[in-house]
């Protein structure tokens, strides 16, 4: 009979705790929001954005060597990409049905020269002999003759067939190497994001061809924040930001605000709201608001990834 009064005191002082702890608990955490907005303004729509630059030739043609593939390094001034211009010029000027097999025209005169060294070896081996053979009388001097006649013209063949086929491989290369094609090289340093072409494809003047990022220079990566219309006032250019990114979790980014865009995302739209039937939804707008970083703290970031930002409110 002792226990009951002390087990029915314990049980009121638990019904009574327990409110008073979620009571203390949601007033601390109320706190914390409120000061938290007081000292922030943050948001969860934010993405890196970034300077891309699209390389192209002035010229249209053919694309006729491509030295880069996408996620490749490049320096400044590298080549990029041949285009041919004298494609077009070359088939008018000649009848592209005769230029059908030009390999195999090649060949053949290769093969052709093959046969006439052959020839000139034994004409020159004959002319030799003949010589001993006139010292020793077995043949006229007018044998001798003709088998340096011999000698003489299958050079002058062979002198032909090399010039035949310095010719067959310029018709090859004529639009391969022709001085009037144009290289494109790299405008700037960094990596290359996209091939907008394939090699053999023929290109239009000032189409692009591939698109260059410089992901490590921190001028040309930037933070772009959709703030709710109602956050705005309480934001300035020059405050300081608190950056997260999603592919670097472990990592703190600091930078601070540039500028505000001078319009809101609904500006942009392609269909933009109307009212044209009376009825109207009050909907908070976006307003976009350009962020720098700092320090890249030696990270490649990319356009499109997530991130979250605070900006200090105070210090």
């Amino acid at each position: 009979m002792a226990d009951t009064p002390e087990s029915g005191i314990s049980l009121r002082s638990w019904r009574i705790l327990v409110p008073l702890a979620g009571l203390v608990g949601t007033l601390l955490w109320g706190g914390y929001i409120l000061v938290d907005r007081v000292r922030y303004v943050r948001s969860v729509d934010c993405y890196v954005q970034g300077k891309i630059t699209y390389v192209a030739s002035p010229v249209g043609g053919r694309l006729i060597n491509f030295k880069v593939n996408e996620g490749d390094p490049v320096r400044f001034g590298e080549v990029i990409a041949t285009i041919d211009t004298t494609g077009e010029r070359y088939n008018t000027a000649y009848d592209t049905r005769l230029n059908l097999s030009p390999f195999q025209i090649l060949e053949r005169d290769l093969a052709r020269k093959v046969l006439i060294e052959r020839e000139v070896a034994d004409a020159r081996d004959h002319y030799h002999r003949g010589r001993d053979l006139l010292k020793n009388r077995f043949i006229s001097a007018q044998d001798l003759e003709d088998l340096e006649t011999t000698y003489r013209k299958k050079k002058d063949q062979l002198r032909e067939i090399r010039r035949l086929i310095r010719a067959d491989r310029q018709i090859l290369a004529i639009s391969e190497v022709h001085p009037r094609n144009r290289t494109v090289f790299a405008s700037i340093p960094g990596q290359v994001a996209q091939r907008l072409v394939n090699l053999g494809e023929t290109v239009r003047p000032n189409q692009p061809l591939v698109s260059i990022i410089d992901t490590r220079n921190r001028d040309n990566i930037w933070l772009d924040a959709y703030l709710r219309e109602t956050q705005v006032w309480k934001v300035h250019p020059g405050q300081k930001v608190r950056i997260h990114i999603d592919a670097f979790p472990r990592i703190a980014f600091t930078g601070h605000v540039l500028e505000f865009i001078p319009a809101a995302s609904q500006a942009f739209a392609l269909l933009p709201t109307q009212n044209a039937a009376g009825t109207f939804v009050k909907v908070v707008q976006r307003i976009p608001v350009r962020i720098v970083f700092d320090d890249l703290r030696g990270q490649a970031i990319f356009p499109g990834m997530s991130a979250e930002v605070a900006i200090v409110r105070k210090s």
